[in-house]
């Protein structure tokens, strides 16, 4: 039950003015910068989350939440109008989203992209302030040994689901491992991978790295790799058609659910984002459908499918932040880092410290539901001009925010060059397809990782016993043996090593 001062304290954040300023300017400004192909969400929250630092939680964590939100839907726009998702997560909805513009449907295309988001994101909402407290009353019992166990479950599911090679995501995991051990050793106080450089003793500066693997990486592939756009996305597309009906958006009801359900789930596993949510929730959709002829023709099942989909990662890549202090997605990496900042620790403390402040954030996530409907109705009908703006003039400002999101952190030069190095390695790490985000979510979890690990053997002197003898670390141990299995397995098959059992059987011979 929640108290009346936590109640008090959240209705206060909520009804602060700057609070709901900065959830609106921070929404507004994530769907501009959704409708910009070539800008994704992620970027987009690395770059501004640095400005964040000097302003008060209950105003810069909202402001961060807007932006995902907002950037996260605004990829539809452009999916829909010029076939050019504006991020990653709305590539699913240029399949049946353009199609329909095509067929002069672009406003039924783009208000049921909306109705499905805001729904999606609503449930998805509900659902996050549902199980966080009750999961997070049993992740305060745990542990380092439990933690610990976490910790590998959630770095081996990074691994092997955020990119095409297990072994490329492994690697990656490790070598942000790697990067979290560069410092002053947290037990013997030894220097470790510094090279004798003073900037390096207190580690690698996680916001100037994360601009750089993220947003400048990007430039760099726009720059040296422009993606390639339709003959049609240099024309003017010309908003219009009829609007959805009601008896069309009720009858997605199924469909709709069957997606938020799955986003929801797929949201909140470690590793699993919106840009892997709209593909299987559409994929999902085409099988169910009793018309999958029509997917990638202009499916109205289609198109509220994907967005379903991707929109409902949002509030549940949050349940992993705030239930265990593991990032769900690599947003959430970023505003684990904004909290660390504002001096809050994510996880279980986060609900036993800051109950209110806690509070108050799922109900300014219920009040974004409400702003995200009425910017997205104003979206539908003005962004359609932001598709235009050419990247001779986009790519520079973002790049002068880049340099100034990474100074501001600490007011270092040396977090330049960290800005720097981060943005060459992204940009190798894109070229040679090595998914980034285990790295990320690997240099977060690996000073907790490690600093469990280490609890766990002092406490046992040194017996690797205690990582099964107590019941939440053995049912944890076998978890992560599953996971290992499975992935294991699908290695295998995918390599052809072993053979998927084939369900049809030989024909029969005729012979009398």
């Amino acid at each position: 039950m929640i108290d009346l001062a936590v109640l008090q304290q959240g209705l206060a954040m909520l009804a602060s003015p700057w609070t709901f300023l900065a959830l609106s300017a921070g929404l507004a400004g994530g769907i501009l910068i959704g409708a910009l192909p070539g800008l994704t969400a992620t970027m987009a929250v690395a770059v501004l989350a640095p400005f964040t630092f000097f302003m008060e939680a209950a105003i810069g964590i909202p402001f961060l939440l807007g932006i995902y939100k907002g950037a996260i839907y605004g990829g539809s726009i452009p999916a829909i109008l010029v076939n050019t998702p504006g991020t990653a997560a709305a590539a699913a909805t240029a399949r049946d989203g353009y199609a329909l513009t095509q067929q002069g449907k672009s406003r039924k295309a783009l208000e049921l992209s909306l109705y499905s988001s805001v729904v999606a994101d609503f449930l998805a909402t509900l659902i996050l302030i549902m199980v966080a407290i009750p999961l997070a009353s049993i992740a305060i019992r745990f542990g380092s040994s439990e933690f610990a166990l976490l910790y590998l479950i959630a770095l081996t599911m990074i691994a092997t689901v955020s990119g095409e090679s297990f072994l490329k995501g492994l690697i990656a995991a490790g070598l942000g491992l790697l990067v979290a051990s560069i410092g002053l050793d947290p037990m013997s106080g030894y220097q470790r991978f510094t090279f004798g450089n003073t900037d390096l003793l207190g580690g690698v500066s996680l916001i100037p790295l994360l601009i750089g693997m993220f947003a400048l990486s990007e430039i760099l592939m726009q720059l040296t790799h422009p993606p390639e756009r339709t003959h049609d996305a240099g024309q003017a597309v010309e908003h219009g058609g009829e609007r959805l009906k009601w008896a069309e958006f009720w009858a997605l009801r199924p469909t709709i659910l069957r997606s938020t359900s799955l986003g929801t789930f797929l949201g909140s596993l470690p590793g699993l984002g919106a840009e892997i949510a709209c593909w299987i929730a559409y994929g999902l959709a085409r099988g169910r459908s009793r018309e999958p002829e029509k997917f990638g023709k202009g499916s109205l099942e289609g198109l509220a499918a994907a967005e379903s989909g991707n929109n409902a990662v949002v509030p549940a890549a949050l349940i992993p932040m705030t239930v265990f202090g593991i990032p769900g997605d690599t947003i959430t990496a970023v505003l684990i880092g904004a909290l660390m900042a504002q001096g809050m620790m994510p996880g279980p403390l986060l609900i036993q410290q800051n109950p209110g402040f806690l509070f108050g954030l799922f109900l300014v996530l219920l009040v974004t539901n409400v702003l995200l409907l009425i910017f997205g109705l104003a979206a539908i009908r003005w962004l359609k001009q932001v598709t235009r703006i050419p990247p001779t003039v986009l790519y520079p400002c973002v790049l002068l925010l880049c340099v100034c999101g990474a100074y501001a952190v600490n007011s270092s030069t040396f977090d330049l060059l960290i800005l720097v190095v981060g943005g060459g390695l992204g940009y190798v790490m894109r070229r040679t397809h090595f998914p980034i985000a285990p790295l990320i979510i690997g240099l977060l979890l690996g000073p907790g990782f490690e600093s469990a690990v280490r609890q766990s053997l002092v406490f046992s002197n040194g017996s690797l016993a205690i990582f099964w003898s107590r019941p939440g670390s053995l049912i944890l141990l076998i978890l992560l043996a599953l996971v290992i299995f499975t992935m294991a397995w699908r290695g295998l098959v995918k390599a052809g090593v072993i053979r998927k059992r084939s369900n049809s059987h030989p024909p029969k011979s005729n012979n009398t």
